[in-house]
């Protein structure tokens, strides 16, 4: 009974107070291959990292994305001449992401909180008129191979796969939620 009322208590504090989102919020927004076998190599699987990241604006419906680039070690080598092209690119609109044109920034907005991604700048050049995108350094994207469980509803399938996040920092405080929690919770011993 101990226990349960320390869980309790542990969960009422980290809902009531204020939590400073500067400390990386993640947000899963893709699964991808942990390896990637080029066709025109010696066929020896590579291992797939994040080569690069970057945020884009439709210019027509003001929308705003991230495109997450992924490589592998030999790249240099073998992506010239490889028909697929390496590993495929992650494309996300993720919820709390958008343009605000008022004040040329992608921000990501969450519980109350607003973090701007990058500015947004118009560039003329000498194909006409472009947005310049700049990171501010405040989000980022990052990837970190994890075991998987699927359950298909009768039998469970293994496997790894390269999981990839999209980071949030900002100094806004905000209130706690359930990852706070469930943080929380698992740092005392117990279960989410």
């Amino acid at each position: 009974m101990g226990r349960r009322l320390e869980l309790a208590a542990i969960a009422l504090l980290a809902f009531a107070l204020p939590i400073s989102a500067s400390a990386n919020s993640s947000i899963p927004i893709d699964r991808v291959s942990p390896e990637y076998t080029p066709i025109n190599g010696p066929q020896v699987a590579e291992p797939v990292s994040v080569a690069s990241f970057r945020f884009e604006v439709n210019p027509e419906t003001r929308r705003a994305r991230l495109v997450v680039e992924y490589t592998y070690p030999e790249a240099m080598i073998y992506l010239r001449n490889d028909p697929s092209r390496g590993p495929q690119s992650s494309v996300v609109q993720a919820p709390g992401l958008s343009d605000d044109a008022g004040h040329h920034e992608i921000v990501f907005e969450f519980n109350g909180a607003r973090t701007v991604c990058a500015t947004v700048a118009d560039q003329a050049g000498p194909f006409g008129r472009r947005e310049k995108i700049n990171n501010t350094g405040a989000c980022s994207a990052a990837a970190r191979v994890e075991n998987q469980t699927e359950d298909d509803g009768w039998s469970r399938r293994r496997f790894r796969a390269l999981d990839t996040y999209f980071n949030v920092q900002s100094t806004a405080t905000q209130p706690a939620g359930p990852t706070r929690w469930s943080a929380t919770i698992a740092a005392v011993g117990g279960k989410p």
